[in-house]
């Protein structure tokens, strides 16, 4: 004879079991589809290239908003700074240590300045009513700010530092880019 609470108990553990399962894997498999983009890219240089024009692209739909899109922009701001985040981590702890490394610690130290004010644009818009005329014009000169940033990078710092190592250097700078952004993803 079968005791019903022993099977409802078996149909908990096996319910508990697979959700524990679940859980531990969904986090790691978000992570990979986030890093996916950079992993696919090849190299550190076009990794975060390609994470520029994903933040340049959510900028674009950003600065179309109107005053009464509320969400839209506060959504889209969030996920601007998840973005941006993510790219800072993985260039302050790979990128511009190499740089430094390099001898090329001006560059290092002024790229990561510029992260500062990344940090406090996201916190002064966040701060700032989403209705509130100053609300785009800040969004504006954040965007102006930040493009400089990217294209400093893209056409100078990153080409120099990647022409100036040797190609194991290059594939090692690629590896640690990629758990960098895998850990924080």
């Amino acid at each position: 004879m079968r005791n019903p609470s022993g099977s409802s108990f078996g149909a908990v553990a096996t319910g508990a079991a697979l959700g524990l399962v679940a859980g531990l894997a969904i986090p790691h498999a978000r992570k990979a589809v986030m890093q996916g983009p950079s992993l696919a890219a090849g190299d550190w240089v076009a990794a975060l290239t390609a994470e520029h024009r994903l933040v340049e692209k959510m900028f674009d739909q950003l600065l179309k908003t109107h005053d009464d899109e509320m969400l839209k922009r506060e959504m889209l701001l969030a996920k601007i700074a998840y973005a941006l985040t993510k790219h800072a981590i993985e260039e302050e702890n790979v990128i511009y240590p190499a740089l430094a490394e390099n001898a090329r610690t001006d560059q290092s130290h002024h790229l990561a300045e510029d992260h500062l004010e990344v940090k406090t644009f996201i916190y002064d818009l966040r701060r700032t009513p989403t209705t509130d005329p100053r609300w785009l014009i800040k969004a504006r000169a954040f965007w102006t700010s930040l493009s400089e940033h990217m294209r400093e990078e893209e056409e100078d710092v990153f080409p120099a530092l990647r022409d100036a190592l040797p190609p194991d250097e290059n594939a090692k700078l690629f590896k640690m880019l990629n758990w960098e952004g895998f850990k924080v993803a």
